[in-house]
């Protein structure tokens, strides 16, 4: 990593780096004591936030758990929504008094990627590959299952590509806006794929046919690889719910991406910096 800064010297005390990923339907925020999660917590996320509606609804959060602000020395943000990047940025050093690494693909601890756009990756799949180089991985697939499904592939320790295919709550979104007979249902497993009444029909078409999409495309890509042995990891809100109804997933790891947020407030080395005194714009 000859452009990432050097691991901190371990001290006596773990440090405290607080972390934030955007999504684009909820934000995850957590507070790490060294290498482990200490406090956690899961927002709605409103594209329309400004800085200081940012900073009402961290601060409070923070004040309610065991952490003192000033016991913090690392702060990074992964979002996938660009409009929500200067507010948080904003609001984090206001609150936090340190600068604040965020996640692209010229701050990610030269991990390689081979997109022809490096600038246009999503920062939350490249946190899920830094995660896992961290750990060791050379090769591995990522099924990060949220408003969209992204399959993030790593091959020889960096980002070698992925697909995305909606998301099971989107798909849902779809099918009941299109279809004028269909109502929403609430998502959980059917009994049996048959379905005898028309909200468990929908049901298991949702997460039965999940299923055998990610069965298929895991299936896929590894061909495509070349290897038979690489393991899957799944992350995201709805990989839970998922796990236990596929053998391909070996892992399920909710802290996946927030972890790689970790890793660059660490050791990246660029540090975006927003004047307190601006605007929004």
């Amino acid at each position: 990593m000859k452009n990432a800064k050097k691991k901190p010297s371990i001290r006596k005390k773990a440090p405290y780096t607080f972390v934030v990923d955007v999504g684009n339907t909820h934000t995850v925020l957590g507070i790490y004591k060294g290498e482990k999660i200490e406090d956690h917590w899961r927002l709605t996320t409103r594209k329309e936030t400004t800085s200081d509606e940012v900073l009402n609804r961290v601060g409070g959060l923070i004040r309610f758990s065991k952490i003192k602000l000033e016991e913090i020395s690392f702060v990074g943000l992964s979002t996938v929504v660009p409009v929500l990047e200067r507010p948080w940025v904003k609001a984090l050093q206001k609150l936090l008094k340190k600068p604040v690494q965020v996640v692209n693909s010229n701050n990610c601890l030269d991990c390689p990627i081979a997109y022809l756009n490096p600038a246009s990756l999503g920062a939350d799949r490249l946190c899920n590959i830094i995660s896992l180089r961290d750990r060791g991985y050379t090769d591995a697939i990522v099924i990060d299952m949220g408003t969209a499904t992204t399959f993030d592939v790593m091959k020889d320790g960096g980002f070698e590509g992925g697909l995305i295919i909606p998301g099971i709550s989107a798909s849902m979104d779809v099918l009941t806006e299109k279809a004028a007979r269909l109502k929403p249902v609430s998502i959980e497993w059917a009994d049996r794929i048959v379905a005898n009444n028309t909200d468990d029909a929908i049901r298991a078409g949702l997460l039965y046919g999940f299923i055998a999409e990610l069965e298929s495309l895991v299936q896929k890509i590894k061909n495509e690889l070349g290897k038979k042995n690489v393991p899957v990891f799944a992350t995201g809100g709805w990989g839970r719910m998922v796990l236990g109804h596929s053998d391909v997933i070996d892992t399920y790891d909710p802290y996946l991406t927030v972890n790689g947020v970790r890793l660059v407030a660490m050791y990246g080395n660029k540090a975006v910096e927003i004047d307190r005194d601006g605007d929004e714009e």
